[in-house]
């Protein structure tokens, strides 16, 4: 499995950490201070027509597990997406979650999130149960496995998550250029 330093070692070891996104009106939000007993972490964009097409999904997975306790971080790391845009996106389409920003990409390189949409769950104690798409096509007619929502059902029925990785579709994050 290909991964960042980062969740490889959050996978040996058992936990995420804590990091820092900014809300759309810049000021810094920490994963910890919105973490629950169940936490997903979902990578989205504004243009790309993938993460648009799984919009509605994503607010239906939203109202529907978060009425279950399950909390959620929308979480945008593409350089060429402006905050403005994000909060004129996430209005047009009517988003009932907030959308964050990672400017800098660092929380998508902790996940070594390469896509979007592409979705992280993460237990109580910080380890990441499940990781890859939302469902299995983009075309929701012909969508035959549910995978986000097969693994935070088993998460929330207390039983072990049967598959814990799916490969993710979409555009690629467009990450922002390292300075090192």
């Amino acid at each position: 499995m290909k991964c960042a330093l980062f969740l490889c070692a959050a996978l040996a070891y058992g936990q995420v950490g804590d990091f820092e996104v900014q809300d759309l009106n810049g000021r810094a939000v920490s994963f910890n201070s919105q973490r629950g007993h169940v936490t997903v972490v979902t990578f989205i964009s504004t243009i790309c027509p993938v993460s648009n097409a799984y919009n509605d999904r994503m607010t239906a997975v939203y109202k529907d597990y978060s009425a279950k306790g399950v909390k959620f971080l929308f979480v945008n790391a593409n350089r060429n997406e402006s905050a403005k845009e994000i909060v004129e996106h996430a209005k047009s389409v009517g988003f009932p979650f907030p959308v964050y920003l990672d400017s800098k990409g660092q929380a998508a390189d902790l996940f070594d999130a390469q896509v979007t949409p592409q979705s992280f769950v993460i237990d109580s104690a910080g380890n990441v149960i499940y990781r890859g798409q939302i469902d299995d096509n983009r075309n929701e007619a012909r969508v035959g496995r549910k995978s986000l929502r097969l693994a935070l059902d088993s998460m929330l029925a207390g039983k072990p998550v049967a598959v814990k990785e799916t490969k993710a579709f979409g555009c690629t994050i467009k990450r922002s250029k390292r300075t090192t």
